[in-house]
């Protein structure tokens, strides 16, 4: 071991003072200098300042003097060899003197194997929460890491005894708890942290009685984590701090190895909605929990916009991606969000289950055509928990994207009839499930060449608005009403009946999935 870290250990033990002229000399064993006729460099020797004024020095000797620095004898043997190590200390036999040299070699000796089995461990694949669970076994003290949006990412306990920090209310929720976030800004921890060399500190709440070393994980130099070690059983001595800063390092590694931070997951809100997306939470309460933690203000309602873009490559796309959603958090304030390969899910929360506010967001319609993307919004919901229903409703939405048209944002609330009629295929044909008069005018169009299927489409559409309708047809207003009334003698249909209408609407639909050479008015 160094000479400097073997002098700090001593030090705890017994009041030392020290002449370090090379802090990098390494020393392996010890032995009392009578028994010695000449000095090694690599061993470390104790007696009088006496028995030394004689011996053959190697000029990089480390010695413990069992007298003080101002002894005459320790004064001159630190003049005749300027380059030789030596400590002093005073009050002590040798007997204990070979007992706490005896204790720091051993404690260096279990301080390396601790590391060793922690770098093979991670060497072997391991997780981090393997990795945790062995460093807590050394330790014996409670240790939890959580990333920057106060979600425990490994925690391991032991056998708590008190648990006055509701430890186990972490592990059970995944997150650190609001009391102790309020407790870590009231001391203002994180800022204490960042102000130490190491990124680390070792302190003691003013209301509790249980002393933290809280250390901040970095990855490339960017806060990803902090980890805390309550100090439980024992006070921390001088390779438990050496301990930490291996660990700090080793989390650091870890989180790197398993690409833990990339993408979505290096914003800290993005790991929320991911989780809120695949259902990892339990209760509404820990979600409302979670959420108060990030700051997020409760809305009366939410809606899940999925961004896909046009382009499946799938490095083109995250980059894309990753330049969008800065565009888009200017237009659809207080969203969230996260990035993945495939899609952009955005998480709008609003004070109004109202559509209309997007479908007259021009902004919005505008950066997704300029851009060639398509979104999908799903249904509005009251409940954070119901996130993965909307984001589900958009996906459905997405497999239906070769019938919809070209348009850059689709409403879930608009395609349910289609969303069913996709379901019921897989097992049956859909013209079964269709007005008879639409197979009857689709098959009329077929056989004379006429568009009776496309007018009647358009007229249920923009039923009120027949100006409209005939401007999407490309035709007058009076040939318009000429096809209409034409139809409805044809295959005697009632328009003033809103029961039909509904049911040839939902035909339409179906028929858009049944006949895939049919699409309708372009």
């Amino acid at each position: 071991m160094k000479i400097r870290p073997f002098f700090e250990a001593l030090n705890t033990r017994i009041p030392a003072a020290a002449l370090i002229r090379d802090e990098d000399r390494d020393i392996f064993s010890f032995r009392p200098g009578a028994l010695s006729e000449s000095l090694n460099d690599n061993i470390l020797y104790t007696g009088l300042p006496k028995l030394f004024l004689e011996k053959d020095f190697n000029p990089q000797a480390n010695l413990i003097l069992t007298a003080g620095p101002n002894d005459p004898d320790s004064v001159t043997l630190g003049q005749k060899n300027p380059e030789a190590n030596i400590l002093f200390v005073s009050g002590i036999t040798q007997t204990q003197l070979f007992g706490f040299i005896s204790d720091i070699f051993m404690e260096e000796n279990r301080f390396m194997n601790r590391l060793n089995q922690l770098s093979a461990l991670s060497s072997s694949g391991a997780n981090l929460q393997k990795l945790i669970d062995l460093a807590q076994s050394f330790l014996q003290c409670p240790i939890v890491v959580i990333d920057t949006s106060y979600r425990v990412i490994a925690i391991s306990l032991g056998e708590l005894q008190h648990d006055e920090h509701s430890l186990g209310r972490q592990q059970e929720i995944g997150s650190i708890t609001e009391r102790n976030l309020s407790r870590m800004k009231r001391d203002r921890i994180f800022e204490k942290i960042r102000s130490t060399p190491a990124r680390m500190l070792y302190s003691k709440a003013p209301d509790s009685d249980s002393w933290w070393v809280n250390m901040i994980i970095t990855v490339h130099g960017i806060e990803v984590a902090e980890a805390g070690i309550q100090e439980t059983g024992r006070k921390f001595g001088h390779y438990d701090f050496q301990f930490f800063r291996f660990l700090q390092q080793i989390i650091s590694i870890e989180l790197q190895k398993s690409r833990y931070f990339d993408r979505s997951f290096g914003i800290s809100h993005a790991i929320f909605v991911r989780e809120l997306l695949e259902r990892h939470f339990l209760s509404a309460e820990i979600i409302e929990e979670r959420a108060r933690l990030l700051g997020w203000k409760k809305y009366p309602y939410y809606f899940v916009m999925t961004v896909f873009s046009s382009n499946q490559t799938k490095n083109t796309s995250q980059k894309r991606f990753d330049i969008f959603v800065y565009r888009i958090q200017s237009i659809l304030s207080g969203c969230r969000w996260r990035v993945s390969e495939e899609n952009l899910v955005i998480l709008i929360p609003r004070s109004s289950a109202s559509f209309l506010y997007f479908r007259k967001l021009d902004a919005l319609w505008d950066l997704l055509r300029i851009n060639h993307f398509r979104a999908v919004l799903s249904n509005p919901f009251s409940e954070l928990q119901k996130a993965y229903l909307g984001y589900g409703q958009c996906l459905e939405i997405a497999r239906l994207f070769g019938v919809l048209g070209e348009e850059p944002l689709l409403f879930y609330a608009d395609q349910t009839v289609l969303c069913m009629g996709n379901l019921l295929r897989e097992s049956r044909d859909l013209r079964a499930f269709c007005h008879p008069c639409i197979l009857q005018i689709a098959e009329y169009d077929r056989e004379h060449g006429t568009s009776f299927l496309p007018t009647l489409q358009e007229y249920l559409t923009n039923l009120h608005n027949t100006a409209l309708c005939a401007e999407n047809l490309h035709i007058h207003k009076n040939t318009l009403y000429y096809r209409i009334n034409k139809l409805c003698d044809l295959f005697d249909l009632d328009l003033r009946d809103g029961g039909l209408r509904m049911r040839l609407q939902m035909s339409l639909e179906l028929l858009r999935l049944g006949e895939p050479d049919w699409h309708g008015v372009d």
